[in-house]
C-alpha cells in the first residue's frame, strides 16, 4: 500500500492543497485503512477510485489523515501546572507591565477538548482579578470535522474524566448522553482552519499577528517526521510572543537546535520558556 499511499497524498496535496508528505506513513497507513473499511473498499485501486470519483471524499480522507483524539483535562499534571503557577505568573507579569491582554493558542486542537479546558482554568484565573481583561483564546486544526464537533461544544461523558464536578456545574449544561457547553465559555475560544505544517502563516489568520503568551501543541508532533517537526517547531518559536510558554506532549522534546532558544520550566509536563534575547 506504500507506493499507494504516496500516490493518495500528492493527489491530496493537488486538489486540496493539503500536504501530508512529512507525517509518518505508518501513521496515515493506518488512518487509510480505517477509511476504507468505513466505505467498504476491499483495495487500494478501489479505494483510489472512490476518491477521485468522489468529490467530498478527499476532505472526508483528510478529516481522517488529521484525526486527533483528546478529552478535557487530559493529563491533569499539566493543567495543574497552568491553573496553579503559569497563569497565576503571566497575569502577575501582564500587571507589572501594564498590559492586560492575554493572547493562547490550542494548536491542532482537535475536537476543542484542550481550548476549553485553557478557556476554563484562564476563567478561574481572570476572575479573581481586579479591573478588566482581554483575553483571546485562538483554537485551530485541519480537520474540518472536528472543528464542527469543536464550535458546537456537545461532548459525550467519557470526555470528562479527569473534569473537577464543579467545573462542570459551572461551564457545562447536561444533556441526554453527556454536556454542552455553556454560551459564555464557547464564547471564549476562536475555531479556525489551519495547517500547522504550512509556513506560509506563521500563526492562524484569525490571531492576526501571533506573539502568544502561551502555545499548546500537545501530542500532534509525534505523527511527523523529524524535518517536518523542525519546521513546525521554528513556527511555534516565531509564534510566541516575548518571554511566551511552549507546552508540549509527554512523547515530545524539543530539538537540540531550539534549545538554547528555550529555558525549561518543568521537564516532566514538557513545558519551557522562550528564552530573552
Amino acid at each position: 500500500m506504500g507506493s499507494g499511499l504516496n500516490h493518495i497524498i500528492e493527489y491530496l496535496k493537488l486538489q486540496r492543497g493539503m500536504d501530508f508528505c512529512g507525517y509518518r506513513l505508518s501513521t496515515l497507513q493506518r488512518r487509510l485503512s480505517v477509511r476504507m473499511s468505513q466505505v467498504g473498499a476491499l483495495s487500494s485501486a478501489a479505494y483510489w477510485e472512490r476518491l477521485i470519483s468522489d468529490p467530498a471524499e478527499p476532505d472526508r480522507l483528510i478529516d481522517v489523515f488529521g484525526v486527533n483524539v483528546s478529552h478535557f483535562f487530559r493529563d491533569p499534571l499539566v493543567f495543574e501546572m497552568i491553573g496553579q503557577r503559569l497563569l497565576p505568573e503571566l497575569i502577575e507579569s501582564k500587571i507589572e507591565a501594564g498590559n492586560r491582554e492575554i493572547r493562547v493558542w490550542s494548536a491542532g486542537c482537535g475536537g476543542g477538548e484542550e481550548a476549553y479546558s485553557l478557556a476554563i482554568l484562564l476563567h478561574q484565573t481572570l476572575k479573581k482579578q481586579q479591573g478588566s481583561w482581554r483575553s483571546y483564546i485562538f483554537a485551530s486544526d485541519i480537520n474540518g470535522q472536528a472543528l464542527q464537533q469543536a464550535a458546537q461544544a456537545y461532548y459525550p461523558r467519557e470526555k470528562f474524566k479527569d473534569t473537577r464536578l464543579t467545573f462542570l456545574d459551572e461551564y457545562f449544561v447536561p444533556t441526554d448522553n453527556g454536556f454542552a457547553a455553556r454560551p459564555f465559555l464557547r464564547e471564549m475560544v476562536q475555531f479556525s482552519s489551519d495547517d500547522l505544517t504550512s509556513l506560509e502563516r506563521m500563526s492562524p489568520a484569525e490571531s492576526i499577528y501571533g506573539s502568544f503568551d502561551l502555545i499548546l501543541c500537545r501530542n500532534v508532533l509525534i505523527y511527523f517526521d523529524a524535518e517536518l517537526r523542525e519546521r513546525v517547531f521554528e513556527k511555534l518559536y516565531h509564534a510566541l510572543g516575548c518571554s511566551g510558554i511552549l507546552v508540549l506532549g509527554n512523547a515530545e522534546v524539543l530539538p537540540n537546535q531550539l534549545a538554547e532558544k528555550f529555558k525549561t520550566i518543568d521537564v516532566g509536563c514538557r513545558i519551557w520558556r522562550k528564552a530573552s534575547r
